[in-house]
């Protein structure tokens, strides 16, 4: 008797278990970015007190954490990698997605030059992050987005191949039916003369 009742409430407490509604699912995102960014700048405070004057023979493998200028999303990397990205976005860094990003504007329009297509970009990013609630999840929204419409794309070009690989297969069948009624004359012959063996005129 207590098996049975311990299955019936199991129903129970998974039915009691609901999504919260969208402004409160809003509002717990809103802390929850809020929490993160409180918790950022308590790291990067304690660790600039516990080492108040760096030496400049600082190990290049040490980590530090740095905030893209475009987007502001914050990355941990070595040393020698953000001089790396400093030198050649103009002593900005960039993260990766904000890199590539400049990197095409300078393909499209190579008159303007690095500055320029920075420019452009940190204008893109700020509008972008202006008209958001959580700039961050947006933009892990908005990376989602392409990614799904690249796997939409990549999906409906291979299901473009596979009809016309049924349509080559089809037609090709339907070639060698062709020969294969040219080549039997008993069979052309019900064709033409018709099931009963009279010609048709």
């Amino acid at each position: 008797m207590a098996t049975i009742q311990s299955k019936s409430t199991a129903p129970q407490s998974v039915t009691a278990s609901r999504l919260p509604p969208k402004k409160e699912e809003q509002e717990l995102r809103r802390a929850y970015s809020e929490m993160a960014s409180n918790m950022e700048k308590l790291v990067v405070a304690s660790s600039s007190s516990s080492n108040p004057c760096p030496d400049d023979g600082a190990d290049v493998s040490e980590v530090e954490t740095v905030r893209c200028a475009c987007c502001a999303v914050a990355e941990e990397c070595t040393a020698a990698y953000v001089g790396g990205v400093r030198a050649a976005f103009c002593g900005d860094w960039l993260c990766g997605l904000c890199g590539e990003a400049v990197k095409e504007r300078m393909v499209r329009d190579p008159s303007g030059g690095v500055e320029a297509a920075l420019g452009s970009h940190e204008a893109e990013c700020r509008d972008f992050n202006a008209t958001r609630l959580n700039p961050t999840l947006s933009l892990a929204g908005s990376m989602r987005g392409i990614a799904r419409k690249s796997f939409d794309r990549r999906k409906t070009t291979t299901s473009t191949s596979c009809q016309d690989r049924h349509l080559r297969t089809a037609a090709s069948r339907a070639v060698a039916l062709a020969r294969s009624v040219s080549c039997d004359p008993r069979f052309l012959a019900d064709v033409i003369n018709g099931p009963s063996g009279e010609q048709s005129r």
